[in-house]
């Protein structure tokens, strides 16, 4: 049935699903990070000015590997400014496939 490889579930690809809380610290963390890159995408270039509004803050190491230690989560090392599309989106893409592979 070819239905039940659209149910998230079942796709390789999936990893639980969104999650909504990152812990106590993540809005301190998250502004840490967006002063410390100096508010300009990592991969890029591309600066919030010019993208014209906040870039993503990306764990680089997925959050849900922490098991729920938010604090190791958290940690600036593991935070990298992004600007959505196409940067944001492309480091989610390449954790899939090498998820996956």
């Amino acid at each position: 049935m070819k239905e039940k490889n659209f149910v998230p579930e079942n796709n390789l690809a999936w990893q639980g699903g969104d999650i909504d809380y990152y812990g106590p610290n993540w809005r301190s963390q998250r502004k840490k990070a967006r002063i410390r890159d100096n508010f300009t995408c990592q991969d890029c270039g591309l600066t919030e000015k010019e993208y014209g509004k906040e870039l993503s803050v990306h764990h680089i190491i997925p959050f849900r590997e922490f098991k729920g230690d938010w604090e190791e989560a958290n940690r600036l090392s593991n935070l990298v400014c992004l600007c959505e599309h196409p940067c944001h989106r492309n480091r989610h893409k390449n954790n899939m496939v090498d998820d996956i592979v």
